[in-house]
């Protein structure tokens, strides 16, 4: 009988041991990191997610490579900035350039 029983507690130590268990924290963004906002658009608003979707779209592509012009970061920074709907010569204009050439930079 004390056989079963060992041969039981192996059995239920080595099921044990073969468990698997994973935990994920999801950080949520501040209204510091949120580029949107600080551009001026309202969160639920149709022009903010158009705006959340075209960065995110850039942070995926990434850091451009290291012969990547000044003059281009420039014109393509503020071509995205355009494209969020942000007018040229506003404040939210100007804040938007210059992340936009801080995330364009090689590193």
């Amino acid at each position: 009988m004390s056989i079963r029983t060992l041969a039981a507690v192996v059995t239920a130590a080595l099921a044990a041991g073969c468990s698997y268990s994973e935990t994920r924290t999801v950080a949520a963004t501040t209204p510091a990191d949120d580029s949107c906002m600080l551009y001026g658009y309202r969160p639920g608003t149709t022009a903010y997610n158009v705006c959340v979707e075209r960065e995110a779209a850039a942070r995926r592509r990434g850091r451009m490579a290291a012969d990547y012009a000044q003059s281009r970061i420039v014109t393509d920074s503020q071509d995205a900035c355009l494209s969020y709907g942000l007018p040229s010569g506003t404040a939210a204009y100007d804040r938007c350039v210059q992340r936009e050439i801080a995330y364009r930079r090689p590193l």
